[in-house]
């Protein structure tokens, strides 16, 4: 990935407002009922791709609060995806496993039987008592309205020239964590490549949401990027999900995992450098 350092950006004012670039996730993030169960996995998602959003955007902003203030906001946020995250952990695991049904007959016949049933028990009895959910979407709920009201009463501008500079220093982090990555990286060092270019992503759409900068074609391709960054993340989770909770994965199970693996890196290490900016 190159940063053109000259040109990105279109100078249209010099002080910008913390409230007016939160203004698209603050309206997304509202809450929601936990009794429309097949609805609640999409919700969920739309609100923590907000949160993620808010999070970016926070950060271009972090020199222009009080030190303490910022951290309690990157907790707050953190906690409240994380709780979300878990009342959606179950499906997550079956659309996976689902995905790769087909192949993993290849490989496992006398074991997919038992792994699609107990996937589909675990999201079934979700559905069905819907407690855990209900609990943890009623906290997240009051979480979201007390992080809503202080964000909007927050009086936080900055300059353009600060909100660029942060805006590099996400992008260099990411070409760093790009540059020390190999084939056999951890999923944790993939993972956090995936964490520094989706807020480098989130915090480009919002310039552009802004008409700071016009980077539309790059951001699809970062976009791509990003998918395949979570693809791999979830991979990981799922095969880690099954060595916990299931017998030892077969030799050929690990191999089909192992070249599932590699496909998808290959494709991130094809992909950066041909993105731009």
């Amino acid at each position: 990935m190159k940063f053109k350092d000259d040109g990105i950006f279109d100078k249209i004012g010099k002080v910008v407002s913390l409230q007016l670039m939160l203004e698209k996730d603050i309206n997304t993030l509202q809450p929601f009922s936990g009794d429309d169960l097949l609805n609640i996995d999409t919700a969920i998602h739309k609100i923590r791709k907000s949160l993620k959003s808010i999070s970016a955007i926070l950060y271009l902003y972090e020199f222009q609060f009080d030190q303490s203030q910022f951290l309690d906001f990157k907790f707050s946020i953190k906690s409240l995806s994380k709780q979300f995250a878990g009342a959606r952990e179950h499906f997550i695991n079956l659309q996976i496993f689902y995905t790769l049904e087909d192949k993993l007959k290849d490989i496992d016949k006398n074991d997919i039987a038992e792994l699609r049933a107990q996937f589909e028990l675990n999201y079934n009895l979700i559905l069905q008592e819907n407690m855990d959910r209900k609990e943890a979407i009623h906290k997240g709920n009051e979480a979201i309205q007390k992080t809503n009201e202080v964000l909007l009463h927050v009086p936080i501008n900055s300059e353009l020239k600060l909100l660029k500079r942060r805006l590099l220093n996400s992008y260099q982090k990411s070409q760093k964590l790009y540059k020390s990555l190999t084939f056999n990286s951890s999923s944790d060092q993939f993972h956090e490549f995936r964490k520094w270019c989706k807020r480098f992503y989130l915090q480009q759409a919002a310039f552009n949401r802004m008409g700071l900068s016009k980077t539309y074609k790059q951001n699809k391709k970062l976009y791509k990027l990003t998918e395949y960054l979570g693809k791999e993340h979830d991979l990981q989770l799922f095969i880690e999900y099954l060595n916990v909770h299931f017998t030892e994965l077969s030799q050929s199970s690990h191999s089909f995992f192992k070249r599932k693996t590699k496909n998808l890196r290959k494709k991130i290490f094809m992909l950066y450098p041909e993105i731009e900016y």
